[in-house]
């Protein structure tokens, strides 16, 4: 069971690279709040539509989605999902499709962590 997030802090335990994402967001703790409850609400959208993306087998739009995730994750500090991302955005731009199939349930696992501990931070504040 994961710990709990109460804090920005507590997202450390969770994967998150909190001094990264409060310095990206001018050294100010609100701002990085409201940084990750805009992530929250963008990545309950995205993670159903690049399954969407992927199960269609769009993969044009499935690598502006993954490019666009590898920002968003870094801009917060979860640089683990923000390197996943990078790697199936890359697996798409070499057509290594074999790669994308192999990582894809992986990356929106993920993601969909990531999204839960800013979920569970919010609901605490």
């Amino acid at each position: 069971m994961a710990e709990p997030v109460r804090t920005v802090y507590d997202l450390g335990s969770r994967g998150f690279d909190v001094e990264a994402g409060i310095a990206l967001c001018a050294d100010d703790e609100e701002i990085y709040l409201e940084v990750l409850d805009a992530a929250l609400e963008e990545g309950k959208e995205k993670i159903p539509f690049i399954r969407e993306c992927y199960d269609k087998k769009d993969f044009e739009r499935y690598c502006i989605e993954v490019h666009g995730l590898k920002n968003a994750a870094k801009s917060i500090g979860a640089m683990h999902l923000s390197e996943m991302a990078k790697i199936q955005e890359f697996a798409v731009k070499e057509n290594n499709l074999h790669l994308v199939d192999e990582g894809v349930d992986s990356l929106l696992a993920e993601y969909q962590d990531i999204v839960d501990a800013m979920e569970e931070l919010m609901s605490n504040q």
